[in-house]
C-alpha cells in the first residue's frame, strides 16, 4: 500500500501542478476610477503566457494601491517579488541601480498629450498658435512623474501634486490651467471624471515629447525581468501585443482625434541617444497606424 502511494506521488509530481510557480507583482490603479494600469497588467500577463513553455507556470499578484512616488520607493526597496513597474525613462532609477527592459511597451503613444482644462478657459486655448502662447498656461502633473521635469525644461510653469485624483479637481477649479494626458489615457479618464463641474477636454491642441515606457525591476528580480522582456519580444513578433494595444488604447486614441489637432513638439532632455533599439515599433496617431521595423527575433534564454 505504501509503495502504491509512493508511486502515485511520484506520478503526480511529473505533472505541471508540481512545477515551481513564479510569483510576479503588478501595480494596481491608485483608486477604483484609475484605469491607467489595466493595459500594463494585461501586457505583463501576455508576456508571461508567451514564455510559459520555457520558464514554467506563474502567478500574478497585486501590490497595494500606491501613487508613483511610493511605487518607486517600493521598487528600490524590493518590497514585492518580481515587481514589474512600468515607468517612463528615468535617469534617477538608472543611477539607483534599477534594471530596465529595452523596449518601449507603450509603442510611443504616451508622448502624444491632449489636455484637460476648465470650461472657462476653452476660448483662450483655441486661440493658441505657437509655443510662446502655450507657455502662458500653467500645467499640473503628479509627484514623481518625469513629465514635470520635461515640461519645466521646455519653459512651462508646472504644479506638482501628490494625489492622482486631485489633479482632475484642481484643473477643473483653476488651480492650474492644463492637465495633459497621453491620448491613450484620455477617454477612460474623461469617462471617470466628466461629472466634475467645470472639467473639459481641450479639443484643439496636441503636445508631443518622446516618452518611452519600460518595465523596471529591482536587481534581485533580474531573471523575472528577462522573462518579461523575452515575452514582450515574442508578442511583438507574432502581433499579439499590437492586438492587445489596439483593444486597450485604440478607442481612446480615436476619441482624442489627434489628426484634427495642432501639434506642438517638445524635447525630452533626459533621453540619452540610442536608448531604443533600431527595431522598436511605434504607433503614429497622425497616420493612424503602426510603424513597424523588421520583426523582432526572440532573445532566447542564456
Amino acid at each position: 500500500m505504501k509503495g502504491c502511494c509512493l508511486r502515485l506521488l511520484l506520478l503526480w509530481c511529473l505533472v505541471p501542478a508540481c512545477q515551481a510557480v513564479t510569483l510576479f507583482t503588478y501595480r494596481p490603479g491608485e483608486t477604483p476610477q484609475d484605469v491607467r494600469t489595466v493595459y500594463t497588467t494585461a501586457l505583463l500577463e501576455l508576456a508571461l503566457e508567451k514564455t510559459r513553455p520555457q520558464y514554467g507556470d506563474f502567478r500574478l499578484a497585486s501590490a497595494p494601491a500606491m501613487n508613483t512616488a511610493r511605487a518607486l520607493a517600493e521598487l528600490k526597496k524590493g518590497s514585492h517579488p518580481n515587481f514589474m513597474l512600468k515607468m517612463s525613462y528615468n535617469p534617477e532609477l538608472e543611477t539607483a541601480g534599477m534594471l530596465r527592459g529595452k523596449l518601449d511597451v507603450d509603442l510611443d503613444i504616451i508622448g502624444y498629450r491632449a489636455c484637460f482644462t476648465r470650461t472657462g478657459l476653452l476660448p483662450s486655448l483655441t486661440q493658441v498658435q505657437n509655443l510662446t502662447q502655450l507657455k502662458q498656461f500653467s500645467h499640473g502633473q503628479g509627484s514623481g512623474w518625469v513629465d514635470t521635469q520635461i515640461l519645466e525644461a521646455n519653459g512651462f510653469n508646472v504644479v506638482s501634486v501628490g494625489q492622482y485624483e486631485s489633479l482632475f479637481r484642481m484643473v477643473a477649479t483653476g488651480r492650474f490651467d492644463l492637465f495633459c494626458r497621453g491620448i491613450n489615457e484620455l477617454e477612460g479618464e474623461w469617462r471617470a471624471h466628466r461629472q466634475l463641474p467645470g472639467l473639459a477636454v481641450e479639443p484643439s491642441l496636441l503636445l508631443y515629447y518622446p516618452l518611452p515606457r519600460f518595465f523596471y525591476a529591482n536587481p534581485r528580480d533580474a531573471d523575472g525581468l528577462k522573462r518579461v522582456e523575452e515575452g514582450v519580444r515574442i508578442a511583438l513578433a507574432d502581433g499579439s501585443l499590437q492586438r492587445l494595444w489596439l483593444s486597450h488604447y485604440g478607442p481612446s486614441v480615436t476619441f482624442a482625434k489627434p489628426a484634427q489637432r495642432r501639434l506642438f513638439r517638445l524635447t525630452n532632455p533626459m533621453l540619452p541617444p540610442g536608448l531604443l533599439p533600431a527595431e522598436q515599433p511605434r504607433f503614429d496617431p497622425i497616420l493612424g497606424d503602426f510603424i513597424t521595423p523588421p520583426p523582432l527575433p526572440p532573445t532566447g534564454r542564456q
